[in-house]
């Protein structure tokens, strides 16, 4: 009888080829390589760095990218072959740096640059007054007398479209079409402009400066009035 030879494929291969896993975290084992938790941490807090260009509150979060990068770049060290994310360590890092100092430098810099030189930025919110007191002007307006001040805020359509030296500025926009009737006397800026300065109505937000004077005995008045004024010589 003829013996009947078995034949394997010639693409089979004999060895067995042993895998190799790939999770992320400490994982006691040869089989294993590692992910370095640090590193997907620092790319993330990387990329969420990108927050910094908002507000300058969001720092901590560069920082966290840093700090997560240069732990995971000393682990990965200690040994190269079993712990992978050096990539992202570096990638997180690199976004870090970048969106951390870019983005505060640029909030610090329209901050700073939003008023003129001799001109005290101030906020609509700034002038409110305590709501346990609402019929008393807040001592940082009651500062203002007489400075210079510049704020930023929108303009109230009146009949006047063209040439406009005189106007009603306020801080939110949905103020002006909708809810100008319940707006309280310390929402509104009346601002008259000088130096023969003129303006037409717009709706997008504006920046004005100027002497700043508050009137209390608006808050007084039974039909209410515009408590604050600027004598604007500076507009945006």
């Amino acid at each position: 009888m003829t013996e009947v030879q078995k034949v394997q494929p010639a693409f089979r291969s004999e060895r067995i080829v042993p895998r190799r896993r790939a999770r992320i975290g400490w994982y006691p084992g040869a089989d294993y390589q590692i992910i370095q938790a640090q590193a997907v941490l620092s790319l993330l807090f990387g990329v969420l760095s990108i927050l910094c260009f908002l507000t300058v509150y969001v720092f901590w979060i560069p920082l966290a990218g840093l700090g997560f990068g240069w732990v995971a770049r000393k682990e990965i060290a200690k040994a190269p072959k079993e712990r992978l994310g050096l990539g992202m360590a570096k990638t997180g890092m690199l976004l870090s740096l970048v969106f951390g100092i870019t983005g505060c430098t640029w909030v610090m810099y329209w901050f700073l640059a939003a008023a003129p030189p001799g001109y005290k930025l101030i906020t609509f919110a700034e002038l409110q007054p305590n709501p346990d007191e609402p019929k008393l002007i807040p001592q940082f307006a009651r500062d203002l007398e007489g400075k210079k001040v510049f704020v930023w805020g929108y303009m109230i359509p009146g009949e006047k479209q063209y040439g406009i030296t005189d106007f009603v500025m306020v801080g939110q926009v949905s103020h002006c079409q909708f809810c100008q009737a319940q707006l309280l006397p310390t929402q509104m800026i009346e601002v008259h402009l000088t130096h023969g300065i003129k303006l037409d109505y717009t709706t997008k937000k504006i920046g004005v400066g100027g002497v700043f004077t508050c009137s209390p005995d608006a808050l007084k008045q039974q039909f209410g009035g515009i408590v604050y004024r600027i004598e604007a010589d500076v507009v945006r």
